[in-house]
């Protein structure tokens, strides 16, 4: 098949470009380099710098006649969409509408979004299936409950097919740790290079902890097995940031300072979520204990260093 993957020199959509390749597919990424590396995109896929916010985007998209969309193109930076909702409206929403809508006009048989449980806001059952109630605390999850909104509409009244996949937390290799999302990324670099990393709160805060593997091999699953329908893709396990600290200075052997600071506006206590529903579908499972996950990131940031 012909694919797109849009956000696909970032950390989770150049994994996800790279598992369909190797699966024997044809891969186009589209990424516009403003969080994503074009060292990321993985050889074997032709890379096309673009905007998907842009009407050359539209045009693209239509021209090119995918067989498959996989939807990874976002801006994910909690804190900025408190800051400037607009602006990440602009991208979660109007530009996701933008791929839909050009999806559409172009007939593309399968359509793959990425979603988070940012959508769910405050975890009051755990773990959170996909009936939980939806009550986003920050823009950034707002935009992307828009955006399964407007993938609802598009199935329901044009019929087409597409998957809405809410991740909890993604880590491993290839993570930015220049932006504020992802701890575990942010507090190795900071490590590595004898800095003191922040814990916002006292620490406690849990979340769910699933590998970026993980989540490329349920995109290639949902892709094959042509999912549609929204689902959560997770571990349905819970780990504090003071437990992903000590793990950290277990991977790498010492212990790192860090000290704290004042908890994230919108940020959620404790995330767990159910992935029952994906695995009864596509008997797909997470395969990567956190511990595991965690040295194998290490690993791939000494590495990243010594080139």
């Amino acid at each position: 098949m012909k694919i797109l993957v849009t956000g696909g020199a970032g950390f989770i959509g150049s994994h996800v470009a790279e598992a369909y390749l190797n699966a024997g597919h044809d891969v186009v990424v589209v990424d516009d380099l403003s969080m994503g590396f074009r060292q990321n995109v993985p050889g074997g896929a032709r890379f096309v710098e673009m905007s998907i916010t842009s009407d050359a985007f539209t045009e693209f998209v239509i021209g090119e006649r995918f067989d498959a969309i996989n939807h990874h193109a976002a801006h994910m930076e909690l804190r900025v969409s408190v800051d400037k909702p607009v602006h990440d409206a602009t991208i979660n929403v109007l530009g996701s509408l933008r791929l839909l809508e050009a999806a559409r006009t172009s007939s593309v048989g399968q359509i793959i979004l990425a979603s988070t449980t940012a959508v769910l806001g405050e975890f009051v059952d755990l773990p959170a299936t996909e009936a939980h109630p939806v009550r986003p605390i920050a823009p950034y999850g707002v935009s992307k409950r828009a955006m399964e909104l407007y993938a609802d509409y598009e199935r329901i009244t044009h019929g087409m097919s597409i998957a809405t996949l809410r991740y909890t937390n993604v880590y491993g290799p290839r993570q930015n740790p220049n932006g504020e999302s992802g701890v575990i990324a942010i507090f190795l670099e900071k490590f590595l290079k004898g800095a003191v990393p922040t814990i916002h709160g006292d620490g406690s805060q849990e979340r769910d902890y699933v590998h970026v593997h993980d989540v490329a091999k349920a995109n290639l699953i949902a892709l094959e097995q042509r999912v549609s329908g929204t689902y959560h893709i997770c571990r349905n396990s819970a780990a504090s940031v003071n437990d992903v600290v000590a793990a950290l200075r277990a991977a790498l052997g010492n212990q790192n300072d860090v000290h704290h600071g004042p908890a994230k506006a919108g940020d959620p206590a404790r995330t767990r979520g159910s992935h029952d529903a994906f695995t009864s579908f596509t008997g797909w499972r997470p395969q990567i204990e956190l511990a595991d996950g965690i040295s194998q990131t290490v690993d791939w940031f000494l590495q990243r260093g010594r080139t």
